[in-house]
């Protein structure tokens, strides 16, 4: 962190070197995008408001595709390192999950409309980004905006649109790890009245640690002009994906002391080993595919110049098949045959083998069918002296998730023991037959309704929504995939009203102050099943009809903070916010005498916290990225009993770091107007975090530094070096099963020479 500080406090003088005033200082329009050095303003779609990012009482972060490009992101999850408050991983290697604000709660949105299974399991896997034109991040509880499960946020990703104007890029991409990139698009009328756009990305990589990737996608699109009043749009993505897993490094669970002389060898958390941050214990078996199937269509009338009606359909198709370590155990017991080593169970001593762990396997496959409709009527009054911008929407969503799982496990492969130095990955094949299979079929319907008025320096926002939500869940015996015998029925109904209020005012042109409310719901996922028997706060098992009583999430968040905008100069955003999440159920807590796991109502959570994003440019020259976000997340209120006695009120939440700093400083040297060189220099830091909610297990705070080269020889050409994590720092990017750390990536350089004409 000192080393942060230092480096920082140089870069930030270099910046402040270059103040004097450049006429010449260029603006670059990317779709609706702004970009001015490193400044963005643009209105927000997720919010749909027709205002500039500054007269909206929210936080909105917009990551624009100059930006994408420059620090070059190709992953969803690593594109929001530098946003202030948000956390992003790829868990268990493929399965992209955010943290916003403190919460997994949160909605991902493909050109505005929702992936539910995000919303259902707060991860999935997604493809690359060749397509991307930017990405949108809405701040806390946005349930009025996008329907159920928004608690800590909103991310939209925007694809590249249509223009008449022709226009093609490619890119080549070759990098550490066996890193290889292809992508092409191109855009041009293809009539009077329509334009077309196409865009497609081939990847492979061998990934640190054996987490090797192959992504190939595909993105064309159509808009159509049919009159002045009418257009259609039309556009389709598919993907194929193939991930490997990383289950991390087993890190102790218990304090192990030596047999010989009782004398404390290892600490709990702590790796036995000294083998590098690059080995993996991962089954060359292990696999995640995922195939998608997206299409859009739209439709909008201009009614007149006042009102609008827009019609938006969405299907999409999600096959997904994975199969994995999952978990990495030290033989103990009978198991660890000759141990030199023990731990302590009350007063017993447990014998631990410490140079080896067993991998268990964990596999299943879903498909998703998700059918969406979007209808809004969106408009501007006038009454008195004020200016009303209103939207009135009804939104339908149809989900059919299927998803066989507990599956019967054979093969040499099964259960095998790998040796911490020099393991045998690869111990024969292992086989899966499933036997169960879970039906979820989620019906949603949603009317909302929004009103942004403008008056003098006062701006409002008032916002409610109704949402009428019914889940048909179904468990099936299974011989594999052919189902059997229905065990289980049960019908989950909510309805739910959310709403938004919020007001800016604005104290002179370039500053003012907002402060909003916002409230969130999410139904409870608690089914009847096997795998899980739940506990009441007295210790009883709960009766189905018991389980009927669990409220769905529900939560509210408190906002307010400031914009400041000084010309093309200076852009600062700061907020502060409270959030609390109610009628919390976890399904971990334990283990019960028949091994099923324990589930049980926990109480709240609260988070706290403050955001800070400047953007500084004092000439054409340089520019300063800075993101700052203090996040306090806790348990705010916990039920305990006899089977959560680790964990109590005061905890802080699993996974989420208590800050982090993103800075980015950047030097522009124009030499013709053709003739472009950029330099830039970033540091991020992420603060502490546990691996779960007992807080025994805590991951030390991380600070890295990137860099980037960039160089344009000619206007179509440009040829960008991007190293990152220069130092080659080890720390640890997030945890599975408590106690298995996943090392982040090494230093590793990627080359890109890019195309656009």
């Amino acid at each position: 962190m000192k080393r942060f500080i230092c480096l920082m406090a140089l870069a930030l003088p270099m910046t402040l070197a270059g103040q004097t005033t450049d006429s010449a200082d260029s603006a670059q329009v990317i779709g609706e995008v702004v970009v001015r050095g490193a400044r963005v303003m643009a209105p927000s779609t997720v919010v749909k408001i027709p205002a500039p990012r500054r007269e909206i009482p929210l936080t909105t972060n917009i990551l624009p595709l100059e930006k994408i490009r420059l620090l070059g992101y190709t992953d969803p999850a690593q594109a929001m390192q530098t946003v202030p408050g948000v956390g992003a991983f790829k868990d268990y290697g493929g399965f992209h999950m955010f943290f916003l604000r403190g919460f997994y709660e949160s909605v991902v949105l493909n050109d505005g409309m929702r992936d539910e299974r995000h919303a259902l399991w707060q991860s999935a896997p997604l493809t690359g980004m060749a397509a991307v034109d930017h990405i949108e991040i809405l701040k806390g509880a946005a349930s009025m905006s996008v329907g159920h499960s928004a608690l800590g946020g909103v991310i939209n990703i925007i694809n590249k649109q249509p223009k008449a104007r022709p226009a093609f890029d490619a890119s080549y991409t070759i990098g550490s790890y066996g890193t290889h990139r292809i992508t092409a698009g191109g855009t041009s009328a293809i009539s009077s009245k329509a334009n077309a756009r196409a865009d497609v990305e081939y990847s492979t990589s061998d990934g640190w640690r054996g987490n090797y990737t192959k992504i190939a996608n595909a993105h064309a699109a159509v808009d159509i002009k049919l009159s002045p009043k009418h257009k259609l749009g039309f556009a389709a993505i598919i993907s194929h994906d193939q991930f490997r897993g990383d289950y991390g490094q087993p890190h102790l669970k218990w304090d192990v002391y030596d047999s010989s002389t009782d004398e404390l060898a290892y600490k709990r958390g702590t790796f036995p080993s000294s083998e590098p941050a690059s080995r993996a214990y991962t089954d060359p078996n292990e696999f995640l595919t995922n195939k998608t199937v997206k299409f859009h269509a739209k439709y909008n009338y201009a009614i007149d110049e006042r009102w609008r009606l827009s019609e938006h359909a969405f299907f999409a198709y999600d096959s997904l098949n994975y199969y994995s370590t999952d978990g990495l155990n030290y033989l103990t017991g009978a198991k660890a045959t000759g141990a030199k080593h023990y731990y302590l169970d009350g007063t017993t001593k447990v014998p631990v083998l410490i140079d080896r762990v067993e991998r268990d396997g964990f596999g299943f496959a879903y498909g998703t069918l998700t059918a969406q409709n979007q209808i809004e009527l969106t408009g501007r009054l006038r009454w008195g002296n004020t200016s009303h911008a209103i939207l009135a929407a009804h939104n339908f969503s149809y989900m059919d998730l299927r998803r066989s799982d507990r599956a019967l496990y054979t093969g040499a492969g099964v259960g095998s023991i790998v040796t911490l130095k020099d393991p045998i990955l690869d111990q024969g094949p292992i086989y899966m037959k499933y036997r169960r299979m879970q039906v979820f079929k989620d019906l949603v319907n949603g009317v909302s309704l929004q009103d942004f008025m403008t008056w003098q320096n006062l701006r409002l926002l008032a916002g409610v929504r109704m949402d009428f939500f019914r889940r048909d869940f179904g468990i099936y015996n299974t011989d594999d995939r052919k189902l059997l015998d229905r065990t289980t029925d049960q019908i989950l109904t909510n309805a739910a009203l959310t709403y938004r209020l919020g007001a800016v005012y604005n104290i002179t042109p370039s500053f003012n102050v907002y402060g909003s409310v916002s409230s969130f719901f999410k139904p409870q996922r608690i089914t009847l099943s096997p795998e899980v028997v739940y506990m009441a706060a007295d210790g009883h098992e709960m009766s189905a009809e018991e389980l009927k009583s669990f409220k769905p999430l529900t939560g509210r968040q408190w906002e307010a903070g400031l914009h400041l905008d000084l010309a093309d100069q200076l852009s600062l955003h700061a907020a502060a916010y409270h959030i609390t999440l109610n009628n919390m159920v976890r399904t971990n807590l334990g283990v019960a005498a028949d091994g099923r796991k324990i589930g049980g109502p926990i109480g709240k959570s609260i988070s706290k916290g403050v955001e800070l994003e400047m953007n500084y440019a004092p000439s054409s020259a340089f520019d300063f990225n800075l993101g700052y976000s203090l996040t306090d997340a806790r348990i705010a209120k916990y039920t305990s009993s006899n089977f959560t006695q680790n964990v109590s009120a005061g905890n802080r939440l699993k996974r989420v770091p208590r800050d982090k700093v993103s800075a980015w400083a950047f030097y522009n040297a124009a030499f013709s107007s053709e003739t472009v060189l950029r330099l830039g220099f970033g540091a991020i830091h992420t603060g502490s975090f546990y691996s779960d909610e007992t807080n025994i297990y805590k991951i030390d705070p991380s600070t890295i530094f990137n860099t980037v080269v960039s160089f344009s020889p000619m206007k179509a050409l440009s040829l960008q070096l991007n190293v990152n994590n220069l130092f080659d720092t080890v720390y640890y990017s997030t945890t599975i099963n408590s106690t298995q750390f996943i090392p982040a990536e090494g230093r590793n350089v990627q080359f890109t020479a890019s195309l656009s004409i």
